[in-house]
């Protein structure tokens, strides 16, 4: 798993060694919580190469498709040449949202109580660029409301799985409430995970009278009758 600042500076390279530009933010579909694409500024002369338009006082940007990179570690290498690169570009108009987008929002769980405000988000490059966290930074109160441990002279940071959004605008909603939340950090199953648990085991043990007559059947050992 990585954080944003894990991949804020690094290097993109084509997949026939040369230097496209450089990460300087990633945008986000938060229907399905991937990052489809990163934003790059581009490497200064390569604007006409790549189809970028080319401003007159700063770096030229671009989105190139996420689905187009090979390995990320101490730079991020694409499988594809430079030449090529051009055709992984995404319009910037089909972009809907970025990460800054989310970052400072305030964070409020179901039954309106705010817990704090959206500080980062977590994803994984290995699994289709999935973001299955954010990272919260805690309000005073909500410290001891969700029993989280203080850090000395910090302020503690959780992470809320993306499955319990709700919605997101001027604000970060959440599906679940304090309670629920401090269950998930706590490790507690919810209990929607119980009364599932207890769905199942119910029908495991189903007692025999509730089988039918068919099942029953279907189960005894036929009579031997020999032939006279």
């Amino acid at each position: 798993m990585l954080k944003m600042e894990d991949i804020i500076g690094l290097e993109i390279v084509s997949s026939d060694a040369r230097i496209v530009g450089m990460v300087e933010g990633v945008a986000l579909d938060v229907e399905n919580w991937v990052i489809p694409a990163l934003r790059i500024g581009v490497k200064k002369g390569l604007e006409e190469t790549i189809g970028a338009k080319k401003p007159l006082f700063s770096t030229a940007k671009i989105l190139v498709k996420t689905d187009s990179v090979d390995s990320v570690s101490d730079t991020i290498t694409l499988k594809i040449p430079l030449s090529e690169v051009k055709n992984a570009v995404v319009e910037e108009g089909a972009v809907l949202m970025t990460a800054a987008d989310i970052v400072g929002k305030r964070v409020i769980c179901r039954k309106a109580r705010q817990i704090g405000l959206a500080e980062n988000i977590i994803f994984s490059p290995d699994k289709e660029w999935k973001v299955p966290f954010i990272e919260v930074r805690l309000d005073k109160d909500a410290i001891d409301l969700l029993n989280v441990k203080k850090p000395l002279l910090a302020t503690p940071l959780i992470k809320i799985q993306t499955d319990d959004i709700k919605t997101i605008g001027d604000m970060i909603m959440l599906k679940i409430d304090a309670d629920e939340l401090r269950d998930f950090l706590e490790k507690k199953p919810h209990k929607k995970d119980i009364d599932a648990k207890k769905t199942q085991t119910k029908v495991r043990e189903a007692p025999e009278t509730e089988r039918t007559s068919i099942e029953r059947q279907g189960s005894e050992t036929p009579e031997y009758r020999p032939r006279l």
